[in-house]
């Protein structure tokens, strides 16, 4: 193995390396390891081979890859920014990883925004060689609503843009009343709510203008409004 090589290994597998990599990353990194001098393209795709016949390397479609010299390697969730930009993971694959959903799901779901004035995203299943996500498309003023301590993971707790499972509930919720969606309600029996924060789940609720969706479907009565006398 060649110096330059074994430097790129060293790098892939530091505490800062990226979990996903693109070949024009992998590029850059090797053109660094080599000491400034670019590494010939066939040469960057004989050791691209080599990395992934020895599992380093885990693709998710051409030219991206997750990272498995890293001590956590690079799990697909990391890579729904790549296929969608702005996409946040969320719906069943946040509320099954927290215990709130009893039956995940394998695949990786992901909301994107909506904007008004923008083409719309691809939504819908992807299939990759890492596994299969599901996009779904949400309006931006719902994709960001409430505060942000509330809707997203602590950066550093995931490697990627992650809804909380409140959030992933809401997102879900408006999803299966939105009349462009065929997503269904969440299923109440597979579901451990008890597990979530519920004055976090209402804050969010009242930020994203589902406060009557989550009454009904938690069952809850509404507020009974009591008469002001008149002066």
């Amino acid at each position: 193995m060649k110096p330059w090589q074994i430097r790129l290994r060293r790098t892939l597998a530091g505490a800062d390396a990226p979990p996903v990599l693109t070949r024009d990353l992998l590029s850059r990194f090797a053109r660094t390891a080599r000491d400034g001098e670019p590494v010939p393209p066939s040469s960057l795709s004989h050791w691209i081979r080599r990395a992934e016949a020895e599992d380093r390397l885990r693709p998710v479609r051409r030219g991206l890859y997750l990272n498995a010299y890293r001590a956590r390697p690079g799990q697909p969730a990391d890579a729904v920014a790549w296929l969608r930009v702005d996409a946040v993971v969320s719906l069943n694959t946040v509320l099954g990883d927290a215990g709130v959903l009893n039956n995940p799901v394998r695949s990786v779901t992901a909301v994107v925004p909506l904007d008004p004035h923008a083409p719309p995203p691809k939504l819908g299943r992807v299939q990759t060689r890492a596994g299969t996500f599901h996009f779904f498309g949400l309006p931006r003023r719902i994709l960001e609503a409430g505060a942000a301590a509330d809707r997203l993971v602590p950066a550093g707790t995931w490697e990627h843009a992650r809804a909380t499972p409140e959030k992933a509930l809401l997102d879900w919720l408006y999803l299966a009343s939105s009349p462009r969606s065929r997503r269904t309600p969440p299923p109440r029996d597979d579901l451990d709510l008890e597990l979530l924060d519920s004055r976090r789940l209402h804050r969010l609720a009242r930020a994203c203008g589902l406060d009557d969706r989550l009454q009904h479907f938690l069952g809850e009565p509404r507020p009974r409004r009591v008469p002001v006398a008149s002066p």
